[in-house]
C-alpha cells in the first residue's frame, strides 16, 4: 500500500505548483520506481480536467543508448519531444534513480553531443518558462540509490523529504499557498532595490 503522504504530494504538484486547469496539457516524466506517486499525480491531473501524456523510461535505456548509439543518432532530437516542448502547457519530472552512477563509464563526449543536439530545445523550454507559458516542476521520490547519495537509510531519507514538503502535516496544499503569498510580498518588496542588507544578533 502506498504511503498516503504520496497522495498529498500529488496534490500538491497538481492544485499548487502546476496549478493545472481543465484542457491543460501536461507531461509527466519519470521511472517505473516512482509508479505509485505517478499514478497519483495522474488521478489528480485527470479530476482537473488536464490531458495526460506519460513517459516513463527503462531501466539502464540511458546506459544502453550511449553505449550503442550512432552519431545520427545521438544529434536526433525526437519530434514528439519537440512538439511537447512547444507546446504542452505543464511538465512534471519526478526524479527516482535505479542508480546515480549509471553513466559514470560513457564517453564525455557522447553525452556532450548528444546534449549540444537537445541545446535549441532547452533553450525554446526555457524561454517559454520566463514567458510563463510553461509550467514546469521537478519532485523527487526516495530510492535507495537518492537515499544512499544523502547517506541516510530509505525511511531517514524519505521522512526528510516528506517532512521538507510539509506532508506530514493536514493540508500542505493550503500550507504551500500561504508560503506562496509570503514569496510574493517578498518579490514586491525586493522589485526595484539592487542591494539588501541583513542585521542580526548572535545569541550564546
Amino acid at each position: 500500500m502506498p504511503d498516503p503522504r504520496l497522495e498529498k504530494l500529488a496534490q500538491i504538484l497538481i492544485k499548487y505548483s502546476l496549478d493545472i486547469k481543465p484542457g491543460d496539457q501536461l507531461e509527466i516524466r519519470t521511472t517505473p520506481l516512482a509508479q505509485d506517486l505517478a499514478l497519483l499525480v495522474y488521478k489528480e491531473a485527470v479530476k482537473a480536467g488536464a490531458y495526460v501524456m506519460t513517459n516513463l523510461s527503462l531501466q539502464g535505456g540511458e546506459e544502453v543508448f550511449y553505449n550503442y548509439a550512432s552519431d545520427d543518432q545521438l544529434d536526433h532530437v525526437s519530434p514528439v519531444r519537440k512538439m511537447i516542448t512547444e507546446s504542452f502547457d505543464a511538465s512534471l519530472y519526478i526524479g527516482a534513480e535505479y542508480n546515480t552512477r549509471s553513466l559514470s563509464a560513457i564517453d564525455p563526449q557522447k553525452l556532450s553531443r548528444s546534449r549540444k543536439a537537445s541545446t535549441e530545445l532547452t533553450k525554446i523550454f526555457l524561454e517559454r518558462a520566463a514567458n510563463l507559458e510553461l509550467r514546469w516542476c521537478y519532485t523527487e521520490f526516495p530510492t535507495y540509490a537518492s537515499a544512499q547519495e544523502a547517506d541516510m537509510s530509505l525511511n531517514d531519507y524519505q521522512e526528510f523529504v516528506y517532512e521538507a514538503g510539509l506532508l506530514n502535516e493536514p493540508d500542505p496544499v493550503a500550507l504551500w499557498r500561504k508560503e506562496g503569498e509570503k514569496q510574493k510580498q517578498l518579490i514586491s518588496w525586493l522589485s526595484g532595490k539592487d542591494k539588501v542588507e541583513i542585521r542580526g544578533t548572535i545569541s550564546t
